[in-house]
């Protein structure tokens, strides 16, 4: 158990990666701009990244709510700069909660 003060194991930075990775997919055709969806796809293998990152003072703006960051995870999906090996062309900035029995994922896509 990652965190013994509450009563329900959070979820592993690993797995909200995968699920921020699954939903993603799910949404990217209908969110992003068709170039960004042909870019990511031909990039991925290459350059692609999810990464959970310190979660952004703007959240709270967003969601209309306090974001605890033991609580909840932000993931950043886009590709790397092969140059300084950094996540600079972000596709998606998502809010996800680790808490297995209250499910929240709130998404911040690009030119939104």
């Amino acid at each position: 158990m990652e965190n013994s003060d509450l009563h329900t194991a959070l979820l592993s930075f690993d797995d909200v990666i995968e699920a921020a990775y699954d939903i993603f997919l799910e949404m990217a055709q209908d969110s992003l701009e068709p170039a960004d969806v042909l870019l990511f796809t031909a990039q991925f293998d290459d350059r692609g990244a999810a990464e959970v990152v310190e979660t952004g003072a703007d959240w709270p703006e967003h969601v209309g709510f306090p974001v605890e960051d033991d609580t909840y995870a932000e993931v950043r999906i886009g590709l790397v700069n092969e140059a300084n090996d950094e996540l600079d062309d972000i596709f998606a900035r998502m809010l996800i909660s680790r808490d297995p029995e209250n499910k929240f994922c709130h998404i911040l896509w690009k030119r939104d």
